[in-house]
């Protein structure tokens, strides 16, 4: 893959803009700016759809290569529509289809593209703590992973005792231990064996790879 930006800054322009010879000789349409243009638009890719084939949770780790500033926006879409995308921030998502979207920004040079590497994850992550102390209002898990959305909690608990994930804040979720004597209605303090599942989180780095925490 090599693309370049598209021209917008014509020879016209530079005779409507009074651009003088010696200027014009200097100009070679490779991002030299004249008259507050560099005669180049953004560079805008759009990759094929990823189907899952069904509905899943997912999350996306790209790689981009390219002269310019990158940004990488997702376009997704349901199951029951796959011409309508939405375009959304890369992070964790639930879609049937996936395309990759890059915006190289046209800068001191002409934007170009050279290569672009998209995968898709929905592998869930977890972690487990051992003999956690759950008092009798909501505990806050010591988690030591990065998560960008949680699916919930399994548990070893001791008889009649019921382990829930009553806060599902990604940096710092609650669990609430129920007596189930009391119709799962009391809350209650005990120490259970605790596994959170999730989705680890994704950010973009410095130079716009979207990258997994």
């Amino acid at each position: 893959m090599a693309l370049v930006s598209t021209r917008t800054y014509d020879w016209q322009d530079l005779a409507d803009d009074s651009v003088t010879w010696a200027t014009l000789l200097e100009w070679t349409g490779n991002g030299t700016t004249i008259n507050g243009s560099t005669g180049f638009d953004n560079l805008v890719f759009t990759g094929d759809a990823f189907d899952f084939g069904t509905d899943v949770t997912f999350y996306p780790a790209i790689t981009v290569d390219a002269i310019g500033t990158v940004t990488v926006k997702l376009l997704t879409s349901p199951a029951a529509d796959p011409t309508n995308f939405t375009e959304i921030t890369p992070g964790v998502a639930t879609a049937r289809y996936v395309k990759t979207k890059v915006t190289v920004a046209n800068a001191s040079a002409t934007a170009q593209l050279l290569n672009v590497e998209s995968d898709y994850f929905t592998d869930p992550i977890s972690e487990t703590f051992v003999n956690l102390s759950i008092g009798a209002t909501q505990t806050t898990l010591p988690i030591r992973r990065t998560y960008g959305a949680l699916q919930g909690v399994t548990y070893t608990a001791p008889q009649n005792m019921q382990v829930i994930l009553t806060d599902t804040t990604a940096g710092a979720p609650k669990v609430t231990n129920y007596n189930l004597d009391t119709w799962g209605k009391v809350a209650t303090a005990t120490t259970a064996t605790v596994t959170l599942q999730g989705y680890p989180a994704v950010s973009a780095d410095s130079n716009g790879n979207i990258i997994v925490s």
